[in-house]
């Protein structure tokens, strides 16, 4: 008698139970479970995600402190010494280049944050910490870009001062040259003295003689600079060979500072003995030969 009424309850609970699942409230409440699950599935892959982005916003961050670090520290480098011009743009181009960087992070997190719709406590203060230390990076950037501003600014105001400078020098440099070209032509000038030899002929042709009267002897005529007369510098003029056994001085020369003294040959020569004194009443030599 039980095995009969165990055996009726089981077959009831299979009708019953086949009569369920063909009902359509239950197969609505298994549709429901089936999308609330693949709703689940969903949300956790996008979360993955997420997190995954992240995480590699965290990296970078963290590729952002060590690139700072050692852009302070070549730029405390460089500003404390002499800058070129090259290594100037250099960090600037590496300052621009974090600077964008903080910037695509930026743009990558409010991405992250219109991404999820409600968001957790945990979540918010790990993106609010985010955008902090992107703030904190920035406002570093930022004042390292104006302090290579004004290094670059001095190098330039230094680069003109030198301009000047070299300018200022070429100025001197000239003036110096025309004051020793002035100074060595002075000094030639004071060191030049003129000759002039020939026969009474040539010389009284040339207006560099004249006589006073017949009996008288001739002198230098007041015309004579006009001639045509050799520079000599005194400093190195002692001798001149007259080629002739015949010769007058008729330029003012003191006797003894001078001499007519003939060679092996028989022709003189007029060696001069102590020039100050010999050039000191004049510089125009005049002699006459034959």
């Amino acid at each position: 008698m039980k095995k009969m009424i165990a055996l009726g309850i089981g077959a009831s609970m299979l009708f019953l139970g086949g009569c369920v699942e063909n009902s359509a409230k239950y197969r609505r409440l298994v549709a429901q479970v089936d999308s609330l699950s693949a709703v689940s599935a969903g949300q956790n892959q996008e979360l993955e995600s997420i997190y995954a982005d992240i995480n590699d916003v965290t990296a970078g961050m963290q590729s952002l402190r060590e690139a700072e670090h050692l852009l302070l520290l070549e730029a405390e480098k460089e500003t404390k010494g002499s800058p070129s011009k090259q290594q100037l743009a250099r960090l600037k181009n590496d300052v621009q280049a974090v600077t964008e960087a903080i910037a695509g992070y930026k743009s990558q997190i409010a991405k992250l944050e219109n991404r999820t719709k409600s968001q957790s406590a945990e979540f918010k203060r790990m993106i609010a910490n985010l955008n902090a230390e992107l703030d904190v990076r920035a406002a570093k950037l930022d004042e390292l870009t104006t302090r290579l501003a004004a290094t670059n600014k001095e190098l330039a105001m230094k680069v003109e001062e030198v301009k000047a400078l070299v300018r200022d020098m070429d100025a001197l440099d000239k003036v110096s040259k025309e004051q020793r070209m002035k100074i060595a032509e002075q000094d030639q000038s004071l060191h030049t003295a003129h000759y002039c030899l020939g026969t009474r002929k040539a010389l009284r042709e040339a207006n560099v003689i004249t006589r006073q009267g017949i009996f008288c002897p001739p002198i230098v005529s007041s015309q004579a600079q006009q001639a045509d007369f050799v520079d000599v510098d005194t400093r190195d003029f002692d001798a001149i060979e007259l080629n002739e056994k015949k010769a007058k001085v008729l330029s003012a020369h003191p006797e003894g500072s001078y001499a007519l003294e003939a060679g092996e040959d028989g022709k003189l020569v007029l060696k001069i003995l102590d020039g100050q004194a010999f050039w000191q009443q004049t510089r125009y030599l005049v002699v006459m030969v034959g």
